[in-house]
Formats: C-alpha cells, structure tokens, sequence
C-alpha cells in the first residue's frame, strides 16, 4: 500500500508539472532535473494492452482485438506491473478483476495515450497531411441536417476517413466523454457539465406528423389537448425526446395515445405514411418527407442542436472545418 500510495503521489505531481512526448512506441514525460530520479518508463502500447485489458475483464478476447497472441498481452502487462511496483489485475483462472490500483491507474493511462495520439494529430495538422479520420456521434433527430454537410465535406475532402455513430443523446455524451467519438451533434436542452464544451447551432420546434391530404395535415396548428384524441406511434429513439414530450403533455395533465413505439425514424415515418397513425417529431425529421407538418402550440417543444465536444483535446484542421461546416449549414436551414 505504500507503494501504491507513494507511484499516485508522485503520479499526479509529474502530470501537473510535465509535459508528454511520444516516440517509437514510447510514452515520454518530460520533467524538471530534480524530479527525474522518481520516473518509471513504460511503453505506450503497455499502456494500450492495460486499457483494453480492463476494458474488456478478459486476456484472451484483449489480446483477439489488438491482434497479439495472448502471451505477449500477459508479457507485457506483468512487465508493466513490475515496473509500477503494483498488481493491476486479480487473476483467478482465466477470470481477470481490477485491483484498485488499476482502477485509479485507468486514469493516467487514459490521459497518456489521449496525449500522445493528439501529438501526433498535432504534428500531422503541422506538416499539412490532410489525412486521417474524424469520428463523430450524431443524435437520431439530426441525421438529415448532417446527411447533407456530411456529402459536402466529404466532396472538399475525399482523403479524410469519416466514421459516423448514430445513437441517443445519454449514450453519445458517455462516448464523448471516453473520447471514443471527436465530437457530438445533438438536441441538448439538460444541464451542463464542465468537460464538456457547447456550441449552439439552431433552435427547432416538434411538430405533429400527418399524413397529406388528411383533415389534420391542412391545419396550422394544433393543441395537445387536440393531439390526445390522435392515434399516435412514438419513436423512442432517445431519452431526451421522448422525456421531452411526455413532460409537455404531463404539464397539462394530459394522457395521449401511444399505440405504438418504436426506436426507429425511419419505421415512425412510414407508419404515420400509412394514414392510420399521427407522431411527434423534431421538424427536421419531417423535412425532406411527403408528411405534412403541423405546428403544436405548446412552448416547451422546443430542440435545441448544438456541437458538443470535450474540453482540452486536440481538435484537428478537419474536425474544425467540419464544424465550421456544420455552422454554416444551419445558418442556411430552412424551417419552413
């Protein structure tokens, strides 16, 4: 325990005064002269073998996803360990557990690895390649608005690799936050929290989803008082939205009819195309479709899209055009 108490001391105090540098594999803290006599070298991809290790609780399947025999991955963590002077893993069997010190290692490790991939990011923006790849988390509600920025950015810069997460909101924000995505687009009205940065690019009204040429669809607004006597299909694609409508219609105490739910836009939308149902959507969901949309006379169905990112990462010449992109498109949405 002394040992694990002495390696965190030290730990925090060498990132609060060290800068990081990467080389051949190797993770590199540069530190003042005086403090240079406590520092344990490791390799970064010791450093990657631990993260996927405790990602997954399992040797075997870390070492299939990294694509090394599973000796190597036991090698190379027991090398780690005995340079850290500590057990980062129960081993019962094949069964793996975290120690604590690996549970409060994951954060250095983390941060090491995320240093040392923005380096090279940096370096890369530096000599001008303009290569790479730009993952980015999109809320369901959003996918036409980004559709359409997506085939322009890409038409400006073919050679950049794009890797597109469609998933709810409470879902993209962990990712964001493990840094498995560069950025989020999504309908964010909740609190905020202090790692993450917001950029808002437009407001957006739910409308009711009608089918055209029905005696709903000609109207230009509707209550929910109204809305409750409907026949409704619900997409649950995302906790945000769907608590969202739920609060509106409790506000008022009203109960609608909710016949059907499904996690699918495309599914809601060919429902409601049926004639037989009616839903609530963001209206750029609507856009684009043969379903009329009817303005609902209630403030508080109001979406919200911004750009959220993490504080502190690296943002590469293509994620910042991309979001420049972004902008620029929802200056130019039409609404109407």
């Amino acid at each position: 325990m002394t040992n694990l108490r002495s390696f965190f001391k030290s730990a925090k105090r060498f990132y609060s005064m060290a800068s990081i540098g990467f080389f051949d594999g190797l993770t590199i803290l540069f530190i003042p002269l005086e403090e240079q006599n406590h520092i344990t070298k490791m390799e970064l991809r010791q450093l990657k073998y631990f993260l996927k290790a405790q990602e997954l609780l399992s040797f075997t399947e870390a070492a299939k996803c990294l694509n090394i025999s599973q000796s190597t991955l036991s090698q190379q963590i027991k090398q780690l360990e005995t340079e850290l002077d500590v057990s980062l893993f129960n081993r019962i069997g094949k069964q793996i557990t975290l120690t604590e010190p690996g549970r409060l290692f994951t954060e250095y490790a983390e941060q090491s690895v995320r240093k040392a991939e923005d380096g090279k990011l940096m370096l890369q923006d530096l000599k001008k390649i303009k290569v790479g790849t730009v993952t980015i988390g999109v809320a369901y509600g959003l996918k036409d608005f980004f559709v359409e920025t997506l085939i322009g950015f890409t038409e400006k810069f073919p050679q950049i690799k794009i890797k597109v997460i469609y998933e709810p909101s409470h879902s993209l924000y962990e990712k964001l936050q493990q840094a498995q995505v560069d950025f989020v687009l999504a309908l964010h009205e909740t609190e905020m929290v202090p790692y993450f940065t917001y950029k808002s690019l437009f407001s957006c009204p739910m409308v009711l989803a009608a089918l055209a040429g029905t005696e709903v669809s000609y109207k230009t607004n509707i209550s929910l008082e109204e809305i409750c006597k409907l026949p409704l299909v619900i997409a649950t694609m995302g906790y945000d939205m769907t608590h969202t409508v739920h609060r509106a219609f409790s506000a008022k105490g009203l109960s609608p009819k909710f016949t059907i739910e499904v996690n699918d836009i495309p599914t809601a939308i060919r429902l409601v195309n049926s004639g037989n149902w009616y839903s609530i959507f963001i209206k750029t969901s609507v856009l684009g479709t043969t379903l009329a949309s009817v303005a609902i006379q209630d403030d508080g169905l109001m979406r919200y899209a911004k750009i959220i990112s993490l504080k502190g990462t690296y943002e590469t010449e293509a994620i910042k055009e991309f979001k420049k992109m972004l902008t620029l498109s929802a200056k130019t949405l039409k609404l109407s």
